[in-house]
């Protein structure tokens, strides 16, 4: 049976492997909240690492859900043959909260964080290892969509694709030297920058990361160290909240130097946008100064985004049109966001 130990402020269940081995090389790190329908997968993945067992340590984090969660990670946390220790925080502290609490149970010198809706592959925590013990204390990994769920879905569900190192460090695969992480006070929960930003945790990922840089640790990107993000149903709507987080990022210039190095030409978010940025400019010369043929600089943006258009159409033409409308109100927003940013950061990103 596993272990379960209370305390006032939270109650942590153990499996009945914890304790059954040397100390663990590695850990892997996740925050949940809300979730319950991901958790089975999740954990027979974390389950089904190719380290053997006694080599590695799984902290799951209930960070404060008012559903099944906790009742859901004690029994899978009494059936893993994995080292698992799961947790529950009276109160949601947002994710970066919820892994440092995650990070107070870890034994590991090493430690792997991935999110609820992601599905790390077998070899994903030796590859994390291999790359922290050859003297790096961050590293970032792969993240592809889940190919089980790629033919399915909607126009604007949500997933993720990080096939090259970015200097956003994204939770959804990333691992941390655990003296790294402690040296630097691990996630910054009271940051004003990262803590709300419409609603939503922003960029805390991305401050951590180079905090450790900036006292010295040494970061890589390990390809082969592969996490398959789930494809989780969203609508227009969602997306365009998501665009609204974009008012952060001249913030997260200003406060990361890896993230400022990553903007295009210093004052644009991305090629993309700037793309965006002269259609617009385009359009409203060619309606001032009534000369039809400045509006020609909107083409450049209609043929980048039209393939993306197709895509999310799957293939119709005439509903494509309709989804190029929708992706042009959606880089309207996020323009108007960085505008916002840029004026709140006195940082122009655009």
């Amino acid at each position: 049976m596993s272990r379960v130990i209370a305390s006032p402020e939270t109650t942590v269940a153990y499996s009945p492997t914890w304790n059954g081995g040397p100390t663990p090389r590695i850990a892997a790190v996740v925050s949940t909240f809300g979730r319950p329908e991901f958790l089975e997968a999740l954990v027979d993945s974390l389950s089904a690492q190719s380290l053997p067992h006694d080599q590695y340590e799984v902290v799951i984090v209930d960070n404060g859900s008012l559903d099944t969660t906790w009742p859901l990670l004690q029994q899978l946390a009494e059936r893993s043959p994995a080292r698992m220790a799961v947790t529950t925080l009276p109160e949601n502290r947002g994710p970066g909260g919820g892994r440092n609490h995650g990070f107070t149970i870890v034994r590991a010198p090493m430690a792997a964080i991935t999110d609820d809706d992601c599905l790390p592959t077998s070899g994903w925590l030796a590859a994390m290892l291999a790359a922290l013990e050859s003297g790096n204390d961050v590293v970032q990994g792969q993240v592809q969509a889940n190919p089980i769920e790629r033919d399915g879905g909607g126009p604007w569900d949500h997933t993720k694709w990080i096939t090259t190192p970015t200097p956003f460090f994204e939770t959804c695969n990333v691992a941390y030297r655990v003296s790294a992480f402690r040296d630097v006070g691990g996630f910054d929960e009271t940051d004003a920058l990262t803590a709300q930003v419409s609603g939503r945790a922003f960029g805390e990922d991305a401050l951590l990361a180079w905090r450790v840089h900036e006292a010295g640790g040494h970061t890589t990107f390990a390809e082969e160290s592969l996490v398959y993000h789930r494809i989780v149903p969203a609508t227009f709507g969602d997306w365009l909240n998501g665009q609204r987080n974009l008012v952060g990022f001249p913030g997260l210039g200003n406060r990361s130097p890896l993230v400022a190095s990553w903007f295009w030409h210093r004052h644009f978010l991305s090629k993309e946008s700037a793309l965006f940025d002269v259609a617009i400019v385009a359009v409203v010369a060619a309606l001032v100064l009534r000369r039809p043929w400045l509006a020609l600089g909107l083409l450049p943006w209609v043929r980048h985004r039209w393939s993306d258009a197709l895509y999310r159409a799957r293939g119709e033409q005439s509903l494509a049109l309709f989804r190029l409308a929708q992706l042009a109100l959606s880089d309207g927003v996020s323009l108007a966001s960085l505008l916002e940013g840029s004026v709140r950061h006195k940082r122009l990103v655009l």
